[in-house]
C-alpha cells in the first residue's frame, strides 16, 4: 500500500515525498521543497532497458544491481528487479516506478541513500559513504564500504551514549574551521545479530522493525543539530585481533582511502573525479583521519567503545 505524501527533514533538505521515508517530518508542509517525489505508474517488467546513453551498469549477482542511463531529458536509476527512479535534469522531481510484485518500502531505502547521494553528487556536492554520532559537542565518522562496519560502530557509540547523526550517508558543509554535519534520517540498519547484541544499551531510546531486506531498522530519537566534524575512522573488522589498532593517516595516503569508498559509484567522470579530489584535500587539511583494526567479536565490549574515542582524541561523555 502506498503512502501518503509527508515534507521530510532529510541531510538538510526539504524532501516533498508520497514515497514513506524513515526521515524526520518537517514541522511545516508548505513549499519551497528541495525534492519533489511521486509515484510513477509501476512498470509490469524488470528489464531495465530505457533509451538513452548508459553512465553506469552495476551487476552484483543474483539479478542485483543497477543501471543508470542518461535519457536526453534527465536520468534514470534502474535498480534491477526493483524499480526506476526518473530524475529531471534540474534534480528537482524523482518520479518512482515501481516492478511489480515489489514491496514499496524498497523504494523508500533506495531513495534514502542510493538516489539522494547520486542527486547531491550531480548538484556538485560530494557526500561521504560514512556513518557519524555526536560525541559531546562533537562529531565522530566511520567511513568505508559495504560490511566494513560502519553502522555497527556508530550504534555501539549510541549504545554508550552517544548521539545519532547519520548512516550510510554523511553530508557535510564548510564551516569556515572545519565542516559540519547534516543529520540523516534518524535510522540505524543493522544485522539483526548485531542489533540483538546491543539492544540493553539502544533500548531506552529507540524502537526497531525488520526491514525488506532483512536487516533491522533501529529508529534513534531525532536530533536536528549539526555538530563539527572532529574526526573520521576508516574501520577494518577482524576476527584475530585481540585489541584495538589505530594508525594516524598522512594527508597523501587519506586521500588515497577516502577515493577507494565512493558514496556514489557511478559518476567517474574527470569533473566529478576533481571535484572528490579538491574536496578532500580541503577536508584532510582539517580534520584527522584514522585506520583502525577493530577486534570483531560478539557481544562488543564497552571498553572498545572508550578505546576508539581515546585514540582519536576525543573526550568522552559517557
Amino acid at each position: 500500500m502506498k503512502d501518503l505524501a509527508q515534507v521530510y527533514n532529510l541531510y538538510g533538505l526539504r524532501v516533498y515525498s508520497e514515497v514513506g521515508l524513515h526521515s524526520p517530518i518537517a514541522q511545516s508542509a508548505l513549499p519551497p521543497y528541495d525534492i519533489e517525489v511521486r509515484w510513477g505508474k509501476g512498470k509490469t517488467g524488470s528489464d531495465c532497458v530505457s533509451a538513452g546513453e548508459i553512465l553506469a551498469k552495476i551487476d552484483l549477482g543474483n539479478g542485483r544491481g543497477y543501471t543508470v542511463t542518461d535519457t536526453g531529458t534527465g536520468y534514470i536509476y534502474c535498480s534491477h528487479q526493483m524499480c526506476e527512479f526518473w530524475i529531471d535534469y534540474n534534480l528537482h522531481s524523482v518520479y518512482v516506478h515501481l516492478f511489480d510484485g515489489v514491496c514499496s518500502e524498497i523504494a523508500g531505502l533506495l531513495l534514502e541513500g542510493n538516489i539522494i547521494a547520486s542527486i547531491l553528487t550531480l548538484a556538485g556536492e560530494c557526500v561521504l559513504h560514512a556513518s557519524a554520532v555526536m560525541i559531546g559537542s562533537s562529531a565522530l565518522a566511520f567511513v568505508g564500504g559495504p560490511g566494513m562496519g560502519k553502522s555497527t560502530l556508530a550504534a555501539l557509540l549510541c549504545a554508550n551514549g552517544g548521539r545519532f547523526i547519520t548512516d550510510d550517508l554523511l553530508r557535510l558543509q564548510a564551516n569556515g574551521t572545519g565542516f559540519c554535519c547534516f543529520p540523516g534520517t534518524g535510522q540505524i540498519r543493522l544485522h539483526k545479530d548485531i542489533a540483538e547484541s546491543l539492544a540493553e544499551g539502544l533500548s531506552a531510546v529507540v524502537s526497531s522493525e525488520t526491514l525488506p531486506d532483512g536487516r533491522i531498522g533501529v529508529k534513534i530519537d531525532d536530533d536536528s543539530s549539526m555538530p563539527p566534524l572532529a574526526g573520521i575512522v576508516i574501520p577494518y573488522p577482524s576476527h584475530d585481533c585481540k585489541e584495538l589498532k589505530l594508525e594516524r593517516l598522512s594527508r597523501s595516503m587519506t586521500i588515497l582511502y577516502l577515493m577507494a569508498f565512493p558514496r556514489v559509484q557511478w559518476l567517474q567522470e574527470r569533473k566529478y573525479l576533481q571535484r572528490r579530489l579538491d574536496f578532500f584535500g580541503r577536508l584532510t587539511a582539517s580534520i584527522p583521519i584514522f585506520k583502525a583494526e577493530i577486534p570483531w567479536c560478539l557481544p562488543f565490549s564497552r571498553e572498545l567503545a572508550h578505546s576508539l574515542l581515546r585514540g582519536v582524541g576525543i573526550t568522552s561523555t559517557f
